[in-house]
C-alpha cells in the first residue's frame, strides 16, 4: 500500500469518499454499515475511514480507544459477514502530532454493488440482506432505507462496463478467461456473452524471429506476428506476439530492462492477459521463468 498522505486527508471535508470517526465502532454492525456505504459510493478513487479524528478535524488519537481493532480483526469480520463479494480494505496505523491514528482504506472496485446475503442483527439494529446501501455527500443511507434507484443503476452499469469505451470494456472482459471461445485453432477468439469483442491473429511480422530467450526452448523455431484486438470490425489495438518453441507458446513481445540484458513482461497488462487466454504447452509464468523472461508489476504500482 502506498504511503497515505494523512495531512491531505485530515484537511479535506467529509464526503462520499471520506468519513471521520473519533474512535472505533463499539458495535460491528456499525462498522460493516460504514464499509458498505463507502464501498458503494458514487465517487472516483479509494475511500477512507479515519479513526481518531472528529468531524471538525480535531485530532484526538486512538491510543486510549477501548474498541481498537487491527487489520486482521477487520478482515475476519468481513469474511464472517456474508457479503455477496468482500470489499478490499486495509487498515493502516500511523502517528501525527504525537497521536496515533488509524485509516481504513477501501479500494474502489468496479464490481459494485456490495451487499449482504444474510441479515445481520445486533441489538435493535439490522443490516438487511440484499439491500444496497451507499453514501450521499457526507451522510450514509440509514439502515432502514436503501440507496436511491439512480445510484443503484450506476453501480450495475459500472459492474457490467456499460458506458465504457470499447478498449476499456475489453480490458475488463479479458479477465474472464473461461468465457472466451477459441475457433480456427487458436487464431481467433471471441467472448461468449459479448461476441462483438474478438481477438485474432493478424499479419506475420518475422517468420524467422530469433532472440537469445527463444533459443532456450527445446524447439528454437519462433516467429512474430500481430494480434488484433477488435470491437466489431474496428481494430482497437495491434499487439506484437511471438510464437515460440515451434508454436507451443504464444508470448507477448517482451520489453528489455534498462540494461538491455534481460527481458520482461508486465503483469496485468492487456498483452499478458491475452496471452493467458491462449492454450499454452505449460503454464506461462513457470515456462517463462525458466527461459530468462520475468513477469514484473505494472508501470504504476498497485496500492495493494
Amino acid at each position: 500500500m502506498k504511503m497515505l498522505d494523512i495531512n491531505t486527508l485530515i484537511s479535506s471535508d467529509e464526503s462520499e469518499a471520506l468519513d471521520f470517526k473519533i474512535v472505533f465502532h463499539e458495535h460491528n454492525i456499525e462498522l460493516i454499515h460504514d464499509i458498505l456505504c463507502l464501498a458503494n459510493a458514487n465517487t472516483r478513487g479509494d475511500r477512507y475511514l479515519v479513526f481518531g479524528v472528529s468531524d471538525d478535524k480535531t485530532i484526538h488519537g486512538i491510543q486510549n480507544d477501548p474498541n481498537l481493532k487491527d487489520n486482521a480483526m477487520i478482515q475476519d469480520l468481513l469474511r464472517a459477514s456474508k457479503f455477496n463479494r468482500i470489499p478490499t480494505v486495509r487498515l493502516e496505523k500511523l502517528a501525527i502530532e504525537g497521536k496515533k491514528l488509524a485509516v481504513l482504506r477501501i479500494k474502489n472496485r468496479p464490481d459494485k454493488p456490495f451487499f449482504l446475503t444474510t441479515d445481520i442483527v445486533e441489538g435493535k439494529e439490522r443490516i438487511r440482506a440484499g439491500v444496497i446501501y451507499t453514501r450521499l455527500g457526507d451522510t450514509n443511507i440509514p439502515l432502514c432505507e436503501a440507496a436511491p434507484e439512480d445510484h443503484v443503476e450506476l453501480m450495475w452499469r459500472e459492474r457490467f462496463g456499460l458506458g465504457l469505451h470499447p478498449l476499456a470494456r475489453l480490458e475488463q472482459l479479458v479477465q474472464e478467461k473461461t468465457k472466451w471461445v477459441q475457433v480456427q485453432g487458436e487464431s481467433y477468439l471471441y467472448h461468449r456473452e459479448f461476441p462483438e469483442f474478438t481477438i485474432c491473429h493478424g499479419k506475420e511480422l518475422n517468420p524467422r524471429f530469433s532472440m537469445a530467450w527463444t533459443k532456450t526452448f527445446p524447439d528454437p523455431n519462433a516467429w512474430s506476428y500481430e494480434v488484433e484486438v477488435k470491437f466489431l470490425t474496428t481494430i482497437l489495438r495491434k499487439i506484437p506476439f511471438v510464437s515460440c518453441d515451434g508454436g507451443r507458446y504464444h508470448v507477448p513481445f517482451p520489453e528489455p530492462d534498462t540494461t538491455g540484458n534481460t527481458w520482461r513482461i508486465r503483469l496485468g497488462s492487456l498483452e499478458y492477459r491475452i496471452a493467458l487466454l491462449y492454450q499454452q504447452y505449460f503454464p506461462l509464468p513457470e515456462a517463462l521463468a525458466t527461459r530468462g523472461l520475468s513477469i514484473i508489476p505494472p508501470d504504476t504500482e498497485s496500492d495493494w
